[in-house]
């Protein structure tokens, strides 16, 4: 079993984090090429899209990340869980296990049926379930995917950055004041 230590965790924990922001930022700017350029949204690939394609599409770039993504967010469960309730609340993990770990995983199941339309087709049209089954574009839907892991991985995030700084800001406070601090029963 992996076994993060402190320093470990975080710095795995914080790129996962840099990461997955720039792939939200590559969905930003495919979004800004379909709707406000008029690009076709089979041509829209973002900015690596256009450097790494393989059959004529983005989408095996897409199938690595996500895999890559998941894997990262299967190995911060038990770490995650390991600092849950304190300094991440219950509520906070759960948001990180269903909204990031549960959806990512639909995620990839999309990006399979997307990459065996893709091989099929020798490129694309290569729908996805719900893009195929609802109409939302596929640009839009593979969007909020990410934002939405994006956002229930930003809520623990933020729980260990605070937990990070809290000893140092109690040094700084302990230091600075002319009483001394004491422990209660319930500190």
């Amino acid at each position: 079993m992996i076994r993060f230590d402190r320093s470990a965790f975080f710095t795995f924990f914080a790129g996962v984090m840099l990461v997955q922001g720039v792939h939200v930022i590559e969905h930003i700017i495919q979004l800004i090429q379909v709707f406000i350029l008029g690009v076709p949204e089979d041509d829209a690939l973002g900015l690596l899209g256009y450097v790494y394609q393989f059959k004529g599409t983005e989408e095996f770039l897409h199938l690595g990340f996500n895999a890559s993504y998941l894997l990262a967010l299967f190995l911060l469960i038990v770490p995650l869980k390991r600092r849950t309730p304190h300094p991440v609340p219950v509520w906070a993990f759960t948001t990180f296990a269903v909204g990031a770990v549960a959806l990512e995983s639909w995620h990839m199941v999309e990006h399979i049926v997307i990459i065996t339309h893709a091989l099929q087709n020798n490129g694309c049209p290569c729908p996805g379930i719900l893009d195929a089954a609802t109409g939302i574009p596929d640009t839009v839907l593979h969007f909020f995917y990410n934002a939405i892991t994006y956002a229930a991985v930003v809520v623990p995030f933020w729980f260990v950055i605070n937990n990070r700084s809290y000893p140092r800001n109690v040094a700084r406070r302990a230091e600075s004041s002319p009483l001394p601090l004491r422990r209660t029963r319930h500190g």
